[in-house]
């Protein structure tokens, strides 16, 4: 994956094949050719010398970021819109330097072997991945902009706007948006005369073609216009209002409203007016990130693509402007949040939020959907007595009212919708879905891709759809046991590890013995393994209906029967037959030897000790039932007979 001009400026600057009648045009060529830049031994090295520098910046923004992330939800209780999309804007970053800038870095270096083979699909998958991401960050810093702006210029219409589920929508849309726009010129839409991809990875706009670079130029630029904007707007407004002479006169105090139930138990709430101090810090952090962004990447991605337009070709230093510049907007961003005081957590503090993390924990008293706003069953009582001096307002739960206000007056209430008792994530389930989808969709790219990587495409397909088909099927069968676990993408730590391994082992193997990862038979065996297991544990999930859960039951529910029909007939715990070989067959699919035997020994061992932790259960559910059925079907786990018992 090069810039690869060395073939490009010999043919432009000889017009071998571009035109039929010598004149007397450049370089002793034709009138219709222009002369190419004279490529050197020091345009060659710049990329190489460069990709040890994008690895190491990537590896070190990657766990700033991650901190960042982690930082401003110990903070924060209650997430926010602004907290959100500043999350969602550092995961960005994330992605952006793990997945497009190491791959180019990676390739950079591997193409100084003299058995390196050029790939084409490789260098499709890092271009839609690249666009991608650095349209999503524009867009996300514009948003970002765009609601500091709003908050601080219509503090009453954006607390009663459900802001947090329009920021929801607005970071679906981007990515939605992005995605489709980069994904096109992998699928066709580029320059067909000179494709990208075919002598090496020209991935600025004027190499993949005009339409897909008009595109990009009219976007990045209107949102970086927008963003410079609303931030200008925002800051007129909090230093006008809250720091100008008469900012006493002009400053309306929105009251911090919360619902409570008759037992004086917290039901929802909308929140008053910032701090004059937080408002100025938020919105300089805000301004800075825009300032900054604009600055190292908006501005030099409008400079680069339209010179490369208007030239018609790329350069060397435009790959490298443009990938530095990706990767310093990347470190700037924690360093900015962690100077912001409201976002800045200690060691400890980031520890504790790790392990709530981890054990799942949700305190259902706080309100930490992003789905939240005005609490929703409130009917309107117009005689309803309030005032609006104070800087906190109790409203009795039996009450029925919805609030909303006429900006810089006085609150006026209307009738509303019914507060919803079932505080269901919808946000984090679709943000998941989202995820998925994704991770299945750049699966798809990779498989089709003819390089080393597509095998692993082959696993991210399967990985991506098993987790999604685990919550699809729950909520049919068995809605009420639905939940975001029922995902199981946080399904122990173990597993999280095991997959991480299987990762870095792939990688590092790809990278030194790629011929280990070409055996097509013994991954098309692992693939056959996948399909098997992961037909066979929906097959039985199906079977069992209502009776299946993801976590094993102590107590028999009044539904519960004993299901020995269907795949039940062949096997004690067909789930769990398909569970094992599908995890053994996303390692023989990969070909990986290490995790391939690490996953047999311990998933063994796991299902082992699940088997007979489970039938204990079924056995006090439906005794001598249950002790019949077991001796006539294994448990079709090889070398597990399941819990034994002595009558």
């Amino acid at each position: 994956m090069q810039d690869a001009r060395g073939l490009r400026c010999l043919r432009a600057t000889t017009c071998e094949g571009l035109c039929s009648e010598p004149g007397p045009g450049p370089r002793g060529g034709c009138l219709s050719c222009r002369p190419a830049p004279v490529c050197t031994m020091s345009d060659e090295r710049r990329l190489p010398g460069s990709a040890v520098g994008w690895l190491a910046c990537g590896g070190l923004s990657l766990l700033a970021n991650a901190w960042g992330i982690l930082s401003v939800g110990a903070k924060q209780k209650r997430w926010k819109p602004l907290e959100f999309l500043l999350c969602t804007l550092a995961a960005t970053h994330m992605l952006n330097v793990a997945v497009p800038i190491a791959t180019y870095a990676v390739v950079q270096l591997r193409q100084q072997r003299p058995d390196y083979e050029w790939n084409e699909g490789l260098c499709k998958v890092f271009v839609s991945t690249f666009y991608t991401l650095t349209l999503a960050t524009c867009f996300s810093v514009t948003s970002l902009s765009y609601h500091r702006m709003w908050m601080v210029r219509w503090p009453v219409n954006y607390r009663l706007s459900n802001a947090k589920k329009q920021a929801v929508h607005t970071v679906m849309g981007i990515w939605m948006v992005s995605f489709i726009l980069s994904a096109l010129p992998a699928v066709g839409w580029h320059d067909t005369s000179e494709r990208f991809y075919t002598h090496g990875c020209r991935f600025i706009v004027a190499e993949i073609g005009l339409g897909f670079g008009v595109c990009f130029l009219l976007l990045v630029g209107g949102s970086v216009a927008m963003g410079v904007v609303c931030t200008g707007i925002a800051l007129f407004q909090t230093l006008a209002v809250q720091v100008g002479p008469r900012a006493g006169h002009r400053a309306f105090t929105v009251p911090t409203i919360v619902v409570e139930d008759a037992q004086g138990k917290r039901r929802s709430s909308i929140d008053g007016s910032e701090p004059a101090k937080t408002s100025l810090q938020i919105t300089g952090l805000v301004a800075t990130i825009v300032i900054i962004y604009d600055c190292l990447m908006g501005f030099p991605v409008l400079v680069v693509s339209f010179s490369s337009l208007r030239a018609d070709a790329s350069a060397p230093w435009m790959a490298l402007c443009v990938l530095w510049c990706s990767v310093a907007q990347a470190l700037l961003l924690p360093i900015f949040l962690w100077a912001c005081d409201r976002y800045r957590a200690d060691l400890k503090a980031v520890w504790e939020k790790c392990v709530a993390l981890m054990a799942n924990d949700e305190d259902s008293d706080n309100d930490t959907s992003l789905e939240g706003g005005i609490p929703p069953d409130l009917v309107l009582e117009p005689s309803l007595d309030y005032s609006y001096g104070g800087d906190f307002v109790a409203l009795d739960r039996m009450a029925k009212y919805e609030l909303s206000a006429l900006e810089g007056g006085l609150p006026q209430f209307y009738p509303l919708r019914p507060l919803q008792e079932d505080k269901m994530q919808y946000l984090q389930i679709a943000i998941r879905a989202c995820f998925l989808g994704f991770v299945f969709g750049c699966g798809m790219l990779l498989s089709f891709s003819q390089s080393s990587w597509n095998h692993f495409g082959w696993y991210m397909c399967s990985l991506s759809l098993f987790h999604y088909s685990e919550y699809l099927v729950t909520a049919v069968n068995n809605p009420k046991s639905l939940s975001l676990d029922s995902f199981l993408l946080n399904h122990s730590l173990e597993y999280t590890v095991a997959a991480l391994s299987s990762w870095i082992e792939f990688t590092l193997e790809n990278i030194f013995w790629p011929e280990l990862k070409q055996i097509t038979w013994l991954s098309a065996m692992g693939l056959l393994m996948v399909v098997f297991g992961e037909c066979l544990r929906k097959a039985a999930m199906f079977t069992a209906g209502s009776n299946f859960n993801h976590v094993v039951q102590n107590e028999k529910s009044e539904t519960h029967t004993l299901v020995t029909s269907g795949v039940y007939a062949w096997f004690r715990h067909p789930s769990y037959v398909g569970w094992f070989y599908w995890s053994i067959g996303t390692q023989v699919m990969l070909c990986n030897p290490v995790c391939g035997v690490g996953y047999a020994l311990t998933v063994w061992r796991f299902f082992r000790d699940r088997t007979e932790e489970e039938e204990i259960s079924l056995i006090h559910f439906f005794g001598e039932e249950y002790l019949e059925y077991k001796k006539r079907v294994p448990t079709g786990l090889p070398f597990i007979k399941g819990v034994k018992v002595e009558l």
